[in-house]
């Protein structure tokens, strides 16, 4: 099988020994086409792989509505070219649809069933899906909202047990509820229109074009513990971000670039005293972040987007283990963190502030008065030289480790 052949199968297993052979892309952001982004594609063509596989168990144990509506995704899948099902399952919530929930005393047969009917969001209003139809059963409902992602709306089915019938046909998607509502939407995959207003569908923001997934019901488990901003405070904070974005794109523009590519959504956090973001791993993509001054926003999208790159690579190569099962149980010496560290965290933390003291270096060249952006720079400098050479004393890399590790020696260098 050659690498066609393994694109159009839709596998993406043979496809990899076509692409893992660098790390063109990881360690800094690059032009499109490298090998970080074609694992973004494989990532999400993987998604769709997992769903369709647990579809066929959804059609054993669900009753005759819900078979019918996982018997016609499976048609659907089917129909379509790889290209076509990574771009429906690029999105953030597409990993929580098709990862399956581990074992919990709270979490019942019935929220499995729906978790797996939930991947079906993924297929509507996408202009890469034509010529079907799905009635959404009432249990997608439960939450009182059902997230549509290429609409990055939300869906509500009005009084208990409507079910909705939702139609692609002729470019336009056709909601019709069983209580006679109807609604039409051209699908050429451009945004809901500006003022757009509905009873049954809500849009949600977008800050600098990224969807904002504060208000859905499934990430609402994973920001908790982070401390959302609420709904009044999104918009100040999208003036800052969209700020920062633009300063991005004139000092960095393969930083911006890349950020628009790999970054899927936003979800933004409530101001403190300081900074903070995460990028997590259930919701690929997806950046937390809180919102401050502009600049000091531009390093948080810096880094963090070194993360989302670290993840994707790092679900088809691990980069480096500890030269011993002790040392990595016993933790290591972090300058970023008061508490031992995994080796891992030591990799991230190095790849992540080479992404930021480059950002800063480039932010001083261009500021007049930039002794914030040298003293980061400067700080971090010497971070990335402490935890390089933990790592050189303790990693074990793979084959592309040991090429990343290279990359980051040679990095360092010249900082």
């Amino acid at each position: 099988m050659n690498a066609e052949d393994a694109r159009q199968a839709g596998s993406t297993e043979p496809f990899l020994k076509y692409v893992l052979n660098d790390c063109a892309g990881l360690c800094y952001p690059s032009a499109p086409g490298n090998t970080v982004d074609v694992l973004f594609g494989l990532a999400a063509l993987r998604r769709a792989e997992r769903w369709r596989h647990q579809l066929d168990a959804a059609v054993a144990a669900a009753d005759s509505s819900e078979a019918q509506l996982a018997q016609r995704a499976i048609a659907v899948l089917g129909s379509l070219f790889a290209g076509s099902r990574a771009r429906l399952f690029s999105t953030p919530l597409a990993e929580i649809d098709t990862v399956p929930c581990v074992d919990r005393a709270d979490f019942s047969r019935l929220d499995e069933k729906k978790r797996v009917l939930s991947g079906i969001r993924n297929l509507l209003h996408h202009p890469d899906v034509r010529n079907i139809a799905f009635v959404l059963p009432p249990c997608l409902f439960t939450d009182g909202a059902f997230y549509l992602p290429h609409a990055h709306a939300l869906l509500f089915s009005g009084p208990p047990e409507v079910t909705i019938a939702v139609v692609e046909s002729e470019g336009n998607t056709r909601f019709t509820w069983s209580d006679g509502l109807t609604l039409t939407l051209p699908n050429d995959g451009s945004r809901l229109p500006s003022g757009f207003s509905h009873s049954r569908l809500k849009p949600l923001p977008h800050i600098g074009g990224f969807p904002v997934l504060n208000s859905i019901a499934e990430t609402a488990p994973l920001l908790s513990g982070f401390g959302p901003a609420a709904d009044h405070e999104i918009g100040p904070a999208a003036e800052r971000i969209e700020a920062a974005l633009e300063l991005l794109s004139q000092v960095w523009p393969l930083a911006y670039h890349a950020l628009q590519r790999h970054v899927q959504a936003l979800c933004i956090l409530k101001q403190r005293s300081y900074s903070r973001s995460h990028s997590p791993s259930e919701l690929p993509g997806t950046i937390f972040m809180s919102a401050d001054d502009i600049e000091r926003i531009g390093d948080l999208l810096c880094h963090e987007s070194s993360h989302v790159r670290m993840n994707v690579f790092r679900l088809y190569d691990p980069l480096a283990a500890a030269r011993t099962p002790e040392s990595e149980a016993a933790g290591f010496t972090s300058p970023w963190r008061p508490d031992l560290r995994p080796l891992r965290g030591l990799l991230d933390g190095v790849h992540a502030f080479l992404n930021v003291c480059r950002y800063h270096r480039r932010l001083g060249e261009r500021l007049s008065n930039a002794w914030a952006s040298a003293a980061i720079y400067q700080r971090q400098k010497r971070n990335i030289i402490q935890a390089s050479m933990t790592l050189r004393q303790h990693a074990i890399p793979t084959r592309l480790g040991a090429m990343l590790l290279e990359e980051f020696s040679r990095e360092e260098a010249l900082l």
